[in-house]
């Protein structure tokens, strides 16, 4: 990402008559940094006791050179001060930045819409906005390039209610760019996420709502996924065209969010597409942005097994069989009921066991789920490094086979997941049938 500067006056919403001028670095999803000639400190400008009167703030304003409103929220700072200067230096290291409004927090309600572009999306869902189209001319080949300009309803895709009285939508785009003089046009097409909310929300609300969607995502194509651009749109801020009202933008960009994954994006390895579940979609997507407090932890341990974060090593194994168990214990408990009593009753009781031969079997027509799977296996090595046993028990596994056992659980989890959002067996064995990700092959 390339690094922007806004040079412009700065100020504290409690000193509106103190302007300070500086520069804000910005380099997207890295550094928010706000460099001051000066301080908000009046007393401390000239004085090598501003450096001990270093503070942060929750919210910094300004305005750049061009005109746009700009909020910095949770800045922390430090001051140099050099003696051959006559000034003091402020630096201010913030958290988010917001370009295009005045906020006075991040809990300030005052949008009803967001736009999020997310790269992987458009691979989900194919925008087709723009066409190329080569024509035979009289006097040799034309090329000729359009660009549908349809309504927002008929650019939108499966629009649906969610919680909290928002909707999300998929967003067909195409936009286009003259070049200097129009020598050089260029033309993008991508698929957006939408979301809206008749009241007025705020930028935090707006946030989780596109870091829900981004981390659907991540489920459907297997992979980390991380939107790229966050736009929010709000009615005090608007302009005219003929009787036209268009909602001016306000970027919004964060330090702490998860990046885009760099590796290309590979259609063919991700667990289903938009048209793969058409028709389970809008229930799945309401589902998956339930308020279920139940089901957070086992969706956060099921996106932290997507992949494998520096060398392999047994949390990765905890981590899955963990959510696993949560699964099981939480959704499952008629069906592990109705198998113990199945149970000889003078056995030792073995929770665990009990709840993955319950698991295994729920999803036994998933040809995927190796039912000869050393379950086990599973359980001793779970019990071995989870409660830190003196000795390794005789089925504890390590190494390569430690890497495989995960690999099952994994699949496991999969199915657990997209059995909460409704699909049934089948539909989670032709998806996973149809998927060339490696985690499915035999």
């Amino acid at each position: 990402m390339e690094a922007v500067e806004y040079k412009g006056l700065w100020w504290l919403p409690s000193n509106n008559d103190r302007k300070v001028a500086g520069i804000l670095y910005h380099i997207p999803g890295e550094e928010i940094r706000l460099e001051l000639i000066g301080t908000f400190n009046p007393e401390g400008t000239n004085s090598i006791m501003a450096i001990f009167n270093a503070k942060n703030e929750d919210v910094i304003l300004g305005q750049d050179s061009d005109g746009r409103d700009i909020t910095i929220f949770d800045s922390s700072c430090s001051i140099s001060y050099k003696g051959k200067a006559e000034f003091a230096t402020s630096i201010y290291k913030a958290r988010v930045l917001a370009v295009g409004m005045h906020l006075e927090s991040l809990d300030d309600n005052r949008f009803i819409k967001a736009a999020v572009k997310i790269p992987e999306l458009s691979y989900w869902l194919y925008p087709a906005t723009v066409k190329q189209i080569h024509l035979d001319g009289e006097k040799g080949k034309s090329l000729y390039v359009k660009m549908d300009q349809q309504p927002n309803e008929e650019r939108e895709e499966a629009k649906t209610q969610i919680s909290g009285g928002y909707s999300v939508a998929l967003c067909r785009n195409a936009t286009y760019h003259s070049g200097e003089f129009s020598f050089k046009p260029t033309f993008e097409q991508y698929t957006s996420l939408t979301i809206e909310r008749k009241k007025n929300a705020s930028l935090k609300q707006f946030y989780e709502k596109a870091v829900d969607f981004e981390r659907f995502m991540s489920l459907a194509t297997f992979r980390e996924v991380g939107f790229s651009e966050l736009t929010l749109f709000s009615k005090d801020y608007f302009f005219t065209v003929g009787r036209q009202v268009h909602y001016s933008p306000v970027f919004v960009d964060t330090v702490f969010h998860q990046k885009p994954c760099p590796k290309r994006i590979e259609k063919h390895l991700f667990i289903f597409d938009y048209e793969q579940i058409k028709d389970r979609y809008q229930e799945a997507i309401k589902q998956w942005f339930r308020k279920d407090d139940k089901f957070l932890a086992i969706r956060a341990h099921f996106l932290d097994s997507i992949d494998y974060h520096g060398p392999f090593s047994y949390i990765n194994f905890l981590v899955v069989i963990q959510a696993v168990e949560g699964y099981g214990r939480r959704y499952l408990r008629q069906e592990i009921a109705a198998y113990r009593k199945t149970l000889p009753q003078n056995r030792n009781s073995r929770p665990l066991l009990e709840i993955l031969q319950t698991i295994f079997k729920h999803f036994s027509d998933v040809k995927m789920i190796d039912q000869n799977t050393d379950l086990e296996a599973i359980v001793q090595t779970r019990n071995y490094h989870s409660h830190l046993l003196p000795q390794k028990s005789q089925k504890t596994v390590e190494a390569f086979d430690l890497y495989d056992l995960t690999d099952e659980l994994r699949k496991v989890l999969l199915c657990c997941v997209l059995s909460y959002l409704g699909l049934t067996n089948r539909e989670i064995d032709d998806l996973t049938r149809q998927s060339h990700n490696s985690l499915f092959q035999k």
